[in-house]
């Protein structure tokens, strides 16, 4: 009978807790009936590819392929998908009426990108018998995958926070400045994680220039954590805030009055300001 001890870390136990807090909410996000509901599973989908991410990350950590050593064949990584997810979400806030169309599918072409490597790095694993992350062909695709996640999830945060300001200046005056406060927590929580997403540049430098790419998975997994916390916190204030729209004009309690009339009314305003000296 064959045993397998299962290898857990204190990282380990908070990357289980995390994935199953970010599978519930995004479970809420996708079945819960809300006027953005379009929206929220754009959000649901975005936060899907980071919990599966780890999931996957998890599961090298743990060993698991000592116990099911066919389970790294499974598609867990969409990394690519996920600024294109982030995009649309805040597309959908900022402008509920757009509609998803079949050209938008091109954003997110580039998973084959993604997809595609998998299929020869399981090919390998049939022949030589090792894990899908511990073929040649997995060592040598996968920086190339890496940088352009990196590369498309700041692009694609660049274009959300212009999303943002473009929904600013749609807002008209309306007796006061509420309304320019909807997305603040949206502007700051985006600015928060594509800042943490920056440190993938001084880590990965620290990595090939004192290590020689040889620090690992682990040394990053504070700062995978770290993401995946601030994208769970959008989507606890995505679940409890309200929907959020453009505002309606509000109606002038006031009728406009006649040319004439304004004229009059000039005058009459200029000679009381001049008779007791308002200026």
């Amino acid at each position: 009978m064959n045993t397998y001890t299962f290898h857990i870390t204190p990282f380990d136990l908070l990357f289980l807790g995390t994935i199953f807090i970010g599978l519930a909410f995004t479970l809420q996000l996708w079945f819960t009936k809300r006027t953005n509901l379009a929206a929220n599973r754009f959000l649901a989908l975005a936060l899907a590819t980071i919990v599966l991410r780890m999931a996957w990350v998890l599961g090298i950590d743990m060993h698991l392929g000592a116990l099911f050593p066919r389970w790294g064949w499974l598609p867990l990584q969409f990394s690519l998908a996920l600024g294109p997810l982030i995009y649309f979400y805040v597309l959908k806030i900022t402008r509920p009426e757009y509609s998803f169309r079949w050209k938008d599918l091109l954003h997110f072409s580039p998973l084959l990108l993604e997809q595609g490597p998998l299929l020869l790095q399981m090919r390998e694993s049939i022949s030589t018998g090792a894990a899908t992350y511990s073929t040649q062909a997995y060592q040598q695709l996968s920086p190339i995958v890496n940088l352009s996640t990196f590369i498309s999830v700041v692009i694609y945060l660049y274009l959300s926070h212009r999303l943002v300001q473009n929904f600013y200046q749609r807002l008209k005056f309306n007796g006061n400045d509420r309304y320019r406060y909807q997305l603040r927590w949206l502007h700051r929580l985006l600015t928060g994680f594509g800042l943490v997403w920056l440190l993938w540049i001084p880590f990965t430098a620290i990595d090939y220039l004192f290590y020689h790419h040889q620090m690992g998975i682990h040394a990053y997994y504070p700062l995978i954590l770290l993401l995946a916390v601030i994208f769970i916190r959008i989507a606890i204030i995505s679940c409890l805030r309200l929907e959020t729209s453009a505002p309606a004009e509000a109606p002038s309690p006031f009728k406009p009055l006649p040319a004439a009339q304004l004229k009059q009314k000039g005058i009459w305003l200029k000679k009381i300001v001049k008779a007791n000296r308002y200026y």
